[in-house]
Order: C-alpha cells, then sequence, then structure tokens
C-alpha cells in the first residue's frame, strides 16, 4: 500500500478524465430531471412579479378630530358637550349649517373621510343631510315618534362610496326636556375619487329648535388618503 502511494509512476491523468467525465455526466443527467420542474417554479415567480403594483404611497391620515380641543377646520355648528357622546359638533335652529374643507394630496387616488353622524332628541319629521361638494351623500328623516331615522345615501357615482353602519357607541336615552327620546348615532364612511382638487364637506339640517331640545350631530371626523378604494 505505501508502495502505492509513494509510486510517480502510472496513467493518473487516465483516472482524472474517467472521474470528471462521470462527475459531468451525472449532473448532466440531474438537469435533465430537475430542468422542467425548475422552468415551472421561474414561471410561476416571474407572474406573480409581474402582477404586483409597486406601491409609491401609503395611507396617510391628513385630519382629525373629536372636537374636544375645538372645531378644527370646521366652519359653522355649534360646539357642546353632551352626554354620552362628550364634545361634538350640533346643528339646530340655531345653528343649521357646517362645512369642513379636504385637502388631499394629489398621490393618493382616494380621498376617504369617516365620522359619526348622531340624531338627537326630540326631532318631528325634519331633516339632516351631508354633502360633498355639494352634492348630498347621506340624507336622514327622523321623527321620535317613529322610531330610528330614515337615512338614504346617494354614491353619486363609480368614484364615490358611502358606507352606513349603526352604531351602539355615544348612544344615549336623550336629554334635555326630552329625556324619554333615544338619540342614534351612525358610523359614515366615504371614499371619493381624487386628484388634489380641494373638497367640501358640508351638513345641513331643517331642526326648528336649539341644541337644548334637538340637534343634529357630527363627531369623530378623520379625512386620510388612500391608494386603494376598499
Amino acid at each position: 500500500m505505501s508502495h502505492f502511494l509513494s509510486s510517480e509512476s502510472g496513467a493518473v491523468t487516465v483516472d482524472w478524465v474517467v472521474l470528471t467525465a462521470a462527475a459531468v455526466g451525472l449532473g448532466l443527467a440531474t438537469m435533465t430531471v430537475v430542468s422542467g420542474g425548475v422552468e415551472d417554479q421561474s414561471n410561476d415567480i416571474r407572474d406573480t412579479m409581474t402582477g404586483i403594483e409597486i406601491m409609491t404611497a401609503f395611507d396617510k391620515l391628513f385630519s382629525e378630530t373629536d372636537f374636544s380641543d375645538g372645531r378644527g377646520d370646521w366652519s359653522g355648528g355649534e360646539l357642546i358637550n353632551f352626554g354620552g357622546f362628550g364634545d361634538i359638533l350640533a346643528l339646530s335652529r340655531n345653528a343649521p349649517t357646517a362645512d369642513l374643507p379636504i385637502n388631499v394630496d394629489s398621490s393618493y387616488r382616494y380621498a376617504v373621510v369617516e365620522f359619526d353622524m348622531v340624531f338627537g332628541d326630540s326631532w318631528d319629521g325634519e331633516q339632516g343631510s351631508i354633502s360633498l361638494n355639494g352634492e348630498d351623500i347621506a340624507v336622514g328623516d327622523f321623527n321620535w315618534q317613529s322610531g330610528e331615522p330614515v337615512i338614504t345615501t346617494f354614491e353619486g357615482d363609480a368614484d364615490t362610496t358611502v358606507t352606513l353602519t349603526r352604531a351602539s357607541t355615544g348612544t344615549g336615552s336623550g336629554s334635555g326636556r326630552w329625556q324619554r327620546q333615544n338619540d342614534y348615532t351612525y358610523s359614515v364612511r366615504v371614499v371619493a375619487a381624487n386628484d388634489g382638487t380641494p373638497m367640501q364637506l358640508g351638513a345641513a339640517t331643517t331642526l326648528n329648535s336649539g341644541t337644548n331640545d334637538e340637534f343634529f350631530g357630527i363627531d369623530n371626523v378623520r379625512v386620510s388618503g388612500s391608494t386603494q378604494s376598499d
């Protein structure tokens, strides 16, 4: 054995050629077996990557207020502190309208406006409405003797959607002189196409009494920009 190991004669190159040829052959055989699967995987990866949309902007909150620190950018209405709700912006005979300017950067395809809409106390068939750029998006009619408010939403076109949800938070059993009437709260979410042009959210009511008797309230307002419509 020691002689074999120390021997410098013999055709080692022949052995090396045979060994490397075997290794190459084994590699070719392996490639033949796995090539189909690798190609399928690469095609799947290509298709998946091709379908991915690269986001250049993410959802951003532009403004938010619960009226605890004042009215923010709102004009009109009356700030009141109402049991079960806290600070809200209220509309009534004394202040029947309110407006909020909305400015969302054009890098966001959609402007998203979320808020609570409150029907407080003894309405007698009067109305409260929310508008976007002068067009009604939600109109509520309410008579305290007939149960809950009847609310109609208007989406206008395919670029605006309105989602209305009956909320339990902030719903009370009346205030002022009319403690026996219930108060009703609805969460509203408006998604509108955005190109950076300033928008205007409006609120109005036909109530014929002051907030000590009845009111149409706005609360918990959020304005954000989004790249998604949902």
